[in-house]
């Protein structure tokens, strides 16, 4: 395959650039620290396992996550609120990326790619979430299902991006973990599509669907021609738009 047209990489954000597993792990474990006073007869492994449970989408409604919590566990002293109010004080500061994340961004602006991230949620989140992450100088786009209007997999959030970078899907690479919501419409939509393949990975796309699959992020520097091994060149950063 020809990857000499290819001017700009999308990326999906949770799962892709963010560790979505630490960092909800990390943020768990917390939580059940902070309110171990009122969970003395619930342990730690159940705390997690049924937030897990719960919050199977990372968009899934939080309030009730936390209700489910509180009636399965029979928590009497603790109000629903109150972990709610927690999860917001708290989360966005559990935020934590692969270990290549920001090298091969960095690598990518460098070397004149557009860079833009696609993700499903709030604009906001998002937002704090890429900079905590310290890749906002080098995104130039990011687009959000609250600000589109529609959720991945749905052609529209593509387009959106597709239209702000103002490229041609062929001249697009779309990077993302997600069989169904990633890799299946960035190709149907003619992007190059490339499979982050994760170790608990539930479903893998057809083999008509991905293009490539990879295991870290900085395999794309061996995918794509450029050669990223020279130094002395000026980074360009922009900083993104949403």
């Amino acid at each position: 395959m020809d990857l000499s047209q290819i001017k700009a990489v999308v990326f999906d954000l949770e799962g892709t650039l963010l560790d979505r597993t630490k960092s909800r792990d990390k943020f768990i474990e917390e939580q059940y620290e902070r309110f171990h006073d009122y969970f003395v007869h619930v342990q730690l492994a159940d705390f997690k396992h049924k937030f897990i449970e719960l919050d199977d989408d990372e968009d899934n409604d939080k309030p009730y996550v936390y209700k489910e919590i509180i009636k399965q566990f029979h928590i009497d002293r603790l109000k629903w609120k109150d972990l709610f109010h927690d999860f917001e004080m708290h989360f966005y500061r559990y935020v934590f990326p692969y270990y290549d994340t920001l090298y091969t961004l960095e690598k990518l602006s460098e070397h004149d790619y557009l860079l833009g991230v696609i993700a499903n949620g709030k604009s906001k989140i998002k937002q704090f979430r890429i900079y905590s992450l310290g890749i906002e100088h080098v995104i130039n786009y990011l687009s959000t299902s609250e600000t589109v209007g529609y959720r991945k997999p749905h052609p529209r959030i593509f387009e959106d991006m597709i239209d702000q970078l103002g490229v041609k899907p062929s001249e697009i690479m779309y990077v993302g973990d997600d069989a169904l919501n990633d890799v299946a419409p960035a190709r149907a939509m003619g992007m190059v599509s490339v499979w982050y393949k994760q170790e608990d990975a539930e479903l893998e796309p057809l083999t008509e669907e991905v293009d490539y699959t990879i295991t870290t992020i900085e395999e794309l520097l061996k995918i794509l021609p450029d050669n990223f091994e020279t130094e002395g060149e000026e980074q360009h950063g922009n900083g993104f738009n949403y």
